[in-house]
């Protein structure tokens, strides 16, 4: 009975690992599963992208959000794709706004997108350099001085 116990723990505790961080820094981006995009606007290619796990709701998400445009409108080789999983009437009303050459609005088809990247809490920030991760974390950590070193790695 005992060594059932340990085995069914010993399962438990792989299956918890398993389904731990999907993003780590060096390995290639996850799925992005985009159902639209805001008012079908891109954002134009750049070197780094930032991806911002997003709520409309959420003070956190809409101060991180105000610090990660100041840093993409002050690093021309940075852009940013806001991911949410809210409807587009509901997000689109408050992030058109947002809306530049250089940043866009993704809509997640069904949660797919947060789940491939393990998002646990929002606002949860990727920086990606040719698909490949650089940075992942909380995006209220990022300031101009972070992002400057983040680019220039």
């Amino acid at each position: 009975m005992n060594r059932f116990f340990t085995t069914l723990f010993a399962s438990l505790l792989l299956a918890l690992n398993v389904m731990g961080e999907n993003v780590i820094i060096g390995d290639r981006l996850p799925d992005i599963d985009i159902r639209k995009w805001l008012m079908d606007i891109e954002p134009s290619d750049a070197e780094y992208t930032c991806y911002l796990f997003y709520h409309s709701q959420s003070p956190l998400c809409q101060k991180c959000l105000a610090t990660l445009e100041r840093c993409v409108a002050a690093h021309k080789s940075l852009n940013m794709v806001i991911i949410t999983k809210e409807e587009y009437g509901d997000a689109g009303v408050t992030l058109t706004r947002h809306l530049n050459d250089r940043t866009g609005v993704a809509f997640d088809d069904n949660g797919r997108t947060f789940r491939s990247f393990g998002v646990k809490y929002i606002p949860f920030c990727v920086i990606s350099r040719k698909h490949k991760v650089v940075w992942c974390g909380n995006g209220n950590l990022l300031n101009d001085s972070m992002i400057e070193k983040i680019l220039t790695k």
